[in-house]
Formats: C-alpha cells, structure tokens, sequence
C-alpha cells in the first residue's frame, strides 16, 4: 500500500513538475481553446477508431473459429495485408483516395485507424481463446450446448481475462498512432497543434509539453486498465 501511494505521490510530482516547465506560456485564449479541440480531437480519434477495431476484430476471430477455410482464407489476407502496410499509407489511402470528397476528413481517419485496429484485436482474440484448454469447448459441447452458447458461456469469459491487458495495450499504441493523422490537411489533433504553436511562438515548449501530455494520458489509461484487470481476477 505504501509503496503504492508513494509511486502515485512520484507520478503527480514529475508531472506537476513537467506541465509547469513545458508549458508554453502566453497563448492567447484562442490558442488555449484551439489545443483543448485538438486534444479532444485526438482523443475522437482514438475512441472511435477502437470502438470499430473491437467490433470488427471480435468478429473477424470468431468467424475464423467457424473452420470455414475460403473465409479463413480471405481474413488472413485481410489481417497480413492491414498489418503489412504502414499506417500512415492507409491513412492516406482513406483520406485522400477512397473518401476525398468527405468534407471532414475525420470521419475518414476513424475509419482507416479502426480497420488497422481491427486485424491487431482479431489476432488478440484469437490468442486469447486459443488460451484456454480445448477440453473445456470439447466439456460444453458434450453438454449439450451449441457452439455459440459454449463460446459465450463457457470459452470467452475465461479468455477475456487474457484478452483485455492486450486490448489495454492496442489502445493505448492507437492513442499514440494518432499523431500521424496530421499529415492529412484539416484535422488538428495535438502534436499537429504542437508544430503549429512551434512555429508561431519560435518556442520549443509546445512540442515538449504535448510530449508530458501524452505520458500523463498513457499514464491514466494504464491506470484504469490495471484496475480492470483486477477487478475481472479478484475471483480467482
């Protein structure tokens, strides 16, 4: 408990410490306004982009326990071909290819990210019920329980518990894959606000004080996902 306490009394201290000396001061309440959006927009970014990645990635991993070999076939190539290609040429494949006449290129980014998300999450899922011991579907189906049922009582709540620390660190990776999306004009999130305040207060400071806010925010989300992760295991 004490040791606890006093990594959580360090963190406040390093980060109180790092926000006071990286922030640039005198932005004008315009400037102050734009980086609360752009932050918002980064974190847009990253909840909607992973609310597709774990939707599409659930399915995608159940579909291949169906044992369906064409359609086995086609989401591999799906999965090798997202995980083959850099992000950032996907981002720029969706926003100024396919949805180039989207008027928001924001949309157009959740989507791209979302899909990258989504060929990581499935092999997540995949991993985390091939987990647990065959015997256990094997238990169920003889039971008399169909696939499905057995899957949704019996195989995945045990593997949600080897799941979720790897969809913790899918999420956070996905909160630091945004800051490429500002290589694409009209979308500002807040390493792009970064560059931006660089250049118009020939300050260094910007750039270091969106370094402290992205620690302090990958800090929060550990956090909270450790604490989920415990709260699944305190049974066990």
């Amino acid at each position: 408990m004490v040791e606890k306490i006093c990594k959580v009394i360090f963190f406040i201290a390093v980060s109180a410490v790092a926000l006071y000396y990286t922030y640039p001061s005198g932005l004008s309440e315009v400037q102050q306004l734009a980086f609360v959006k752009a932050y918002k927009t980064t974190l847009i970014l990253t909840l909607g982009s992973i609310t597709i990645g774990i939707i599409l990635g659930f399915i995608l991993a159940f579909l291949k326990f169906l044992g369906i070999k064409p359609l086995n076939f086609i989401i591999d190539e799906y999965i090798d071909i997202i995980r083959g290609t850099p992000i950032l040429i996907q981002l720029m494949i969706f926003c100024l290819i396919i949805f180039a006449s989207w008027r928001d290129g924001i949309y157009a980014a959740i989507i791209a990210f979302g899909l990258n998300s989504s060929a990581y999450v499935a092999e997540i899922v995949r991993s985390g019920i091939n987990s647990v011991d065959r015997g256990q579907m094997e238990a169920a189906r003889a039971m008399g329980l169909d696939y499905f049922s057995a899957m949704k009582s019996i195989v995945f709540p045990q593997a949600v518990k080897n799941i979720l620390p790897a969809l913790a660190n899918e999420f956070i990776s996905l909160f630091k894959e945004t800051s490429v999306v500002g290589m694409v004009d009209g979308i500002i999130e807040i390493t792009k606000m970064s560059k931006s305040l660089q250049a118009t207060t020939y300050s260094v400071k910007p750039i270091l004080f969106v370094a402290v806010l992205y620690y302090i925010s990958v800090k929060i989300f550990s956090f909270l996902a450790k604490r989920l992760e415990k709260r699944l295991n305190r049974h066990d």
